[in-house]
């Protein structure tokens, strides 16, 4: 089965809630759809982004996961564009 990486940045913490659940609406959200296989916190540019690798079927799938994780991640916090990645021939490329 494929392994994907959703990459989320992260803004602002709604009023409200707290930094812990950015992280887990995140997981729960991918959770619902998919295997998490690891999460994780990155810095780029300064910026903090929230990394969830998991596994599903297809490409297809895979779209539907990162969009939930978006949509439930921006209940609690700001965020930026995700990015979705599959891991292929062991290299992550965009899809």
């Amino acid at each position: 089965m494929p392994s994907y990486r959703a990459i989320l940045p992260i803004g602002e913490v709604h009023p409200g809630h707290g930094p812990e659940e950015v992280m887990d609406s995140a997981v729960a959200a991918v959770s619902s759809i998919a295997t998490v296989e690891h999460t994780d916190i990155q810095i780029l540019s300064g910026v903090p982004q929230i990394v969830v690798r998991f596994h599903i079927d297809d490409g297809a799938a895979a779209r539907t996961v990162a969009e939930a994780m978006h949509d439930s991640v921006s209940r609690v916090a700001t965020t930026g564009p995700g990015r979705l990645l599959l891991r292929r021939g062991g290299r992550w490329v965009s899809i």
